[in-house]
């Protein structure tokens, strides 16, 4: 899609643009056109999939296809500024006063006509009307701090492996399909039912007896190659820390016999230096080694089990929501020929330290994941 600062809009972009906001003025949705056009393969902004959002924006913060003003010809500088927003620590937009805005007229980015635009802007004041519309705006929602569910962020499609979305207000279904019409994935799930198979996964599965013993067999592996490196270098310095050490022994003998230059003494310096480095490198303890719990899973399962038990109260519900959140990598959720299976990657750096605090410190978080799956159907989980 053109962008701000370009002198002339290509022809075939051009044509889009007229063709939405008619079809826009038309009474054709924004979800509707953004499906048509994902539909015929037309390439969104940034090369991505068409969204609604993308083509409806906001109306006073002139952002979307159907603000932007630059397809009339008028280019417009500093209607948004943006700070960091203290709570969250995210880049957030907030509009400049109008008589901050920079306004310059560039008639060769036409590409819609007056009437057009008008016809345009006369369909968006008729849908700001309506009672729907009037009555959402009174609830202020964008106000009020969005509810963190257990899977929110988290939730995967197993199709497309793009993100889940709320559909309606207790059910949670591929964003991609519902929004975009590129994924065929389109069935929805109750939440809770996902978020209580999600936590049986964390207490009965992800880590089960022979899972923590493969686990254990992993960190071995990966501690012992460690090992093995460790040792090579330490043995290298020692053989090196000899070297240095035979050589200044045969300067110090020919310092005792007489022999007195500046070559000398700066060599003599400069061994001594190195002997120096390597000792304090041979000096630091080795590091110590990594001892599981024998009863890991057990304890895992249990502390799982509290966790979820204060989920229920709404004075510990945050706390523990975010310890739940951060045994999780991803849970995504498959379509199949015998029913629905969601699969939990968890992170075994922060499972295993929730049942063993400290193990995390000499875990690398990155180097072992574990996946767990689980069978779904509407009211029971095969386990």
């Amino acid at each position: 899609m053109p962008v701000t600062g370009e002198r002339t809009i290509n022809a075939d972009h051009a044509a889009l643009i007229r063709r939405i906001f008619a079809e826009f003025s038309d009474g054709v949705s924004p979800k509707a056109i953004a499906r048509r056009l994902n539909a015929e393969h037309i390439p969104g902004p940034r090369g991505k999939p068409w969204r609604d959002t993308a083509i409806r924006g906001h109306r006073t913060r002139g952002t979307g296809l159907l603000n932007n003003e630059l397809y009339i010809g008028r280019l417009i500088w500093n209607r948004l500024r943006y700070i960091k927003d203290p709570e969250s620590g995210r880049r957030v937009s907030r509009l400049n006063p109008r008589e901050q805005w920079i306004i310059t007229e560039v008639p060769e980015m036409r590409v819609v006509n007056d009437a057009l635009w008008a016809r345009v802007k006369r369909r968006q004041g008729e849908i700001d009307a309506t009672p729907r519309v009037q009555a959402i705006k009174e609830t202020r929602f964008w106000e009020k701090k969005r509810t963190t569910h257990l899977l929110t962020g988290l939730l995967r499609c197993g199709c497309c492996g793009g993100g889940f979305a709320a559909v309606g207000k207790d059910y949670l279904a591929c964003s991609a399909a519902r929004k975009l019409g590129t994924c065929t994935q389109r069935r929805s799930f109750k939440r809770n039912e996902l978020e209580a198979a999600v936590l049986n996964l964390l207490r009965e599965r992800l880590m089960r007896p022979d899972a923590v013993a493969a686990f254990v067999t992993s960190v071995s592996r990966e501690m012992n190659a460690g090992r093995a490196e460790e040792g090579a270098i330490r043995a290298r310095l020692e053989a090196e820390r000899r070297q240095v050490t035979r050589r200044l022994d045969g300067l110090y003998d020919a310092i005792a016999d007489g022999l007195r230059t500046a070559g000398l003494k700066t060599k003599l310096e400069d061994l001594e230096a190195r002997l120096g480095m390597i000792d304090t490198k041979l000096a630091a303890p080795a590091p110590s080694p990594v001892r599981l719990h024998p009863r890991l899973s057990e304890i895992y399962r249990r502390k799982v089990e509290e966790l979820s038990a204060t989920l229920t109260d709404p004075e510990i519900r945050p706390m523990a929501l975010e310890t739940i959140r951060g045994l999780i990598q991803s849970v995504t959720i498959h379509e199949t020929d015998s029913g629905v299976r969601i699969d939990l990657e968890g992170a075994i750096t922060a499972l295993v330290g929730l049942a063993q605090p400290g193990a995390d410190a000499v875990i690398n978080a990155g180097s072992v994941k574990v996946v767990a799956g689980v069978g779904f159907e509407p009211t029971t989980f095969r386990l």
